[in-house]
């Protein structure tokens, strides 16, 4: 039997948040959505999720905030933003926050999918890593 892998979706728009959580429900993974990284956060167990997908732009805990409060914590989860704000600024910012990958919005859904199935794949690494340092 084969593991499903659980990505958390962390979006404060209601509407991109359901069509991610679609997408990926219709490849085979698992959900669990949240309309902020507060409130992701405050989950009793976030470590058992595979891959966090987070908007980069939201209101008080935005994706960068996320990234470095996981970096704090030390917990290894690849982490995928998406945003509409594709500047370089930014993509800098997330990479050196710890970022997996960044997802210009829209988004091709096979690109998404494939940036969602390699943070998967790395997973294992990313928690070795985060628990080393």
């Amino acid at each position: 039997m084969t593991d499903i892998s659980t990505i958390a979706i962390i979006d404060d728009d209601a509407g991109v948040r359901s069509a991610i959580e679609d997408l990926l429900r219709s490849s085979g993974y698992q959900t669990e959505a949240f309309s902020e990284a507060a409130e992701f956060l405050r989950s009793p167990d976030i470590t058992h999720c595979d891959c966090i997908v987070s908007d980069f732009q939201m209101p008080e805990t935005n994706g960068l905030d996320l990234l470095w409060t996981l970096r704090f914590r030390r917990i290894g989860i690849p982490v995928i933003i998406v945003s509409a704000l594709m500047s370089t600024t930014v993509q800098v910012e997330v990479a050196k926050a710890g970022a997996f990958y960044f997802v210009e919005k829209p988004f091709a859904p096979e690109i998404f999918l494939e940036a969602v199935r390699s943070a998967v794949a790395n997973s294992p690494e990313w928690r070795r890593a985060a628990s080393s340092r």
